[in-house]
């Protein structure tokens, strides 16, 4: 009995150091300061904004268009 417990005891204390064998997840690569201030300064930042919205409200506009010929049908 007392050497199940010394086996028990030492399997449960080195089973948490045993390190992970799962890769690592890679960090997004940030902007630096002078892209993001070169990209304010230019505009890009704003036309890149009203590029994702027009394609959004077109996305929307093309559902809704799909759903009024369904019902029409």
């Amino acid at each position: 009995m007392k050497t199940l417990c010394i086996v028990l005891l030492s399997v449960g204390l080195t089973s948490g150091c045993t390190r992970s064998s799962r890769p690592t997840p890679e960090a997004k690569k940030a902007p630096s300061s002078v892209e993001t201030m070169i990209d304010g300064a230019t505009g890009r930042t704003a036309v890149n904004a009203g590029q994702k919205a027009k394609a959004e409200i077109t996305r929307i506009s093309e559902e809704h268009n799909r759903d009024l010929d369904a019902i029409m049908e």
